[in-house]
């Protein structure tokens, strides 16, 4: 195996870990808010989460840290749509449920998905 392909694989495993770590964290302080402070406000932590993400990806565009691609404006449009309502009803379950639940439910989706876009989308 070369340098670079460890390399390579070193920031991927960086990404990865940095990726669960913030999701982590996120899911803990929203709980926090809505259990112990009584900040039942979903949308608002959602739009908090988007805000925050957008400004963190458009640093890291800045910094060279990938590059962009050309994206058709309705494919845009469509997924921040839905990736808005996706986070909105996570918040909102994250409310009703306990974090380990909210956990094991966040995980639950890989494979749902994985067998969705197997079955209608012919992906393997």
């Amino acid at each position: 195996m070369s340098s670079d392909g460890g390399g390579s694989q070193m920031g991927v495993a960086g990404a990865l870990g940095l990726s669960v770590t913030s999701s982590v964290a996120i899911v803990i302080c929203n709980k926090y808010l809505m259990s112990t402070l009584k900040f039942y406000f979903a949308t608002t932590l959602t739009s908090w989460h988007l805000l925050v993400t957008f400004c963190t990806l458009h640093i890291a565009q800045r910094l060279r840290f990938f590059e962009p691609k050309p994206i058709d404006a309705q494919t845009v449009i469509s997924f921040g749509f839905l990736n808005g309502i996706s986070i909105g009803l996570l918040n909102l379950c994250l409310g009703f449920n306990s974090v380990g639940f909210y956990q094991m439910t966040k995980l639950a989706i890989i494979p749902f998905t994985m067998l969705l876009e197997t079955i209608f989308l012919s992906k393997k």
